[in-house]
């Protein structure tokens, strides 16, 4: 397992971008902290990797791609965009969105403590059916 912060913080996002939640699960501390772009918080690890096993499947193919990392201590800051699809109804729509966004990783032990998102949201709203 990666010990510098920023491997361990792009190792994180290779595991989203792959939907490996083991390995997601083994980048987190138990007390996890993931605090979302609305500014709601969710602490746990097993909580979290339900999250993300539902993110996963609501925003099929959910991508990360960073373009900028910067360091200070145990924080890393990674700035990129992140793109996906809808399910809606249990069907993937043809449709996608893309968004610039940044991510603060909080790094103790080897492992991502707290996570945080910023990015606007309006993504998150499926286009109305055709």
């Amino acid at each position: 397992m990666p010990e510098m912060p920023d491997k361990v913080a792009l190792a994180f996002v290779a595991a989203i971008n792959s939907g490996d939640l083991l390995a997601l699960r083994a980048l987190m501390t138990e007390n996890h902290t993931f605090t979302d772009a609305r500014g709601s918080s969710f602490r746990g690890a097993e909580m979290m990797i339900r999250g993300w096993d539902h993110f996963l499947q609501a925003f099929p193919n959910y991508r990360i791609k960073i373009n900028n990392t910067f360091i200070e201590a145990n924080r890393v800051a990674l700035i990129g965009f992140a793109e996906g699809g809808w399910r809606v109804d249990g069907a993937v729509l043809p449709q996608h969105w893309h968004v610039s966004a940044a991510w603060l990783a909080e790094v103790v032990s080897g492992k991502i403590d707290h996570w945080t998102v910023f990015c606007d949201t309006a993504w998150t709203t499926p286009p109305a059916a055709a």
